[in-house]
């Protein structure tokens, strides 16, 4: 009996150690950072939206996107690291239009030619792991007439999950508006997942035009998946369904998922990797109002 006490002794103490160690070398970011870069040099101004979300606008009128197909592609990263994600990165993003990102790291260096070619990024990270920022991050080579930050706190571990937003004028004076989320995670009863959604959709309560809503929503239990459709229906979201669908699943239900509104999805698909956890979404998106 001592031994197993002995035992159990030892095993809790590494839990605590190890528990204070991770403790130790997180640092949260209050409010959550964001890092935007675009390829004017035009100033934004914040307009709060809530106690959850913070947007900006340009000062001057943006170029609307004359297009009406768009490209996306849907990953969640895994900090970079798993092998290979640079050259998946690179061929995943080809011809895309969107590079919706979750769990990207501010020390991943991209491959040059996406850099070069996406000439807007969003960026929000709300914690630091051994210095490092860790985050969602949203790339496409428009200009985007308001961009969004949010983050909401994980209930039990106290990191953050963020979502980060852009909004481009279309030639029909609709705007499209694009939602990147990482959901939180550690709860069984998904109140805070409730919260962290419900505040980045204040943003599609009042948007006219068409709505992309993707990321890595953590849907691994049936509460969770039951709301997050019923959620999608009361803002009048279409669910993608991808063939094949390798998307990754937890106790059977898929996590990445993509929603739209006044867009018809023309192809969804998925590939199977080792470059990440996750496997990458790709989707061939089409306005349902084609701009004048």
């Amino acid at each position: 009996m001592s031994k197993v006490k002995g035992f159990l002794f030892l095993f809790f103490a590494l839990i605590v150690i190890g528990g204070g160690y991770v403790y130790l070398t997180i640092k949260i970011e209050t409010p959550p950072r964001a890092n935007f870069s675009t390829a004017t040099n035009a100033d934004y101004y914040a307009k709060p939206l809530g106690e959850n979300i913070q947007c900006f606008e340009r000062t001057s009128a943006v170029a609307p996107i004359s297009q009406n197909t768009f490209r996306l592609l849907v990953w969640n990263m895994h900090k970079g690291q798993d092998q290979g994600w640079q050259t998946a990165l690179s061929e995943f993003a080809e011809d895309r239009d969107f590079l919706l990102l979750q769990e990207i790291s501010e020390n991943m260096s991209l491959p040059a030619e996406i850099s070069a070619r996406f000439s807007t990024a969003l960026y929000v990270s709300a914690f630091r792991y051994r210095g490092e920022l860790s985050g969602v991050g949203a790339l496409t080579p428009f200009i985007p007439q308001t961009y969004c930050v949010g983050a909401s706190t994980e209930p039990w571990i106290r990191i953050p999950k963020v979502g980060n937003a852009m909004i481009f004028p279309l030639e029909n004076s609709e705007s499209l508006l694009v939602i990147n989320v990482h959901l939180v995670n550690f709860e069984w009863y998904p109140t805070y997942y409730k919260r962290q959604l419900e505040a980045m959709l204040a943003l599609a309560a009042a948007h006219r035009g068409p709505i992309i809503l993707s990321g890595d929503f953590n849907s691994w239990n049936q509460g969770r998946l039951t709301f997050l459709r019923e959620t999608a229906q009361q803002y009048q979201l279409t669910e993608a369904t991808f063939q094949p669908d390798y998307r990754l699943r937890f106790f059977g239900h898929p996590l990445d998922w993509v929603f739209v509104r006044g867009l018809k999805v023309v192809q969804a698909t998925t590939v199977e990797t080792d470059s990440s956890d996750h496997n990458p979404l790709l989707l061939e998106l089409k306005l349902l109002t084609a701009p004048q």
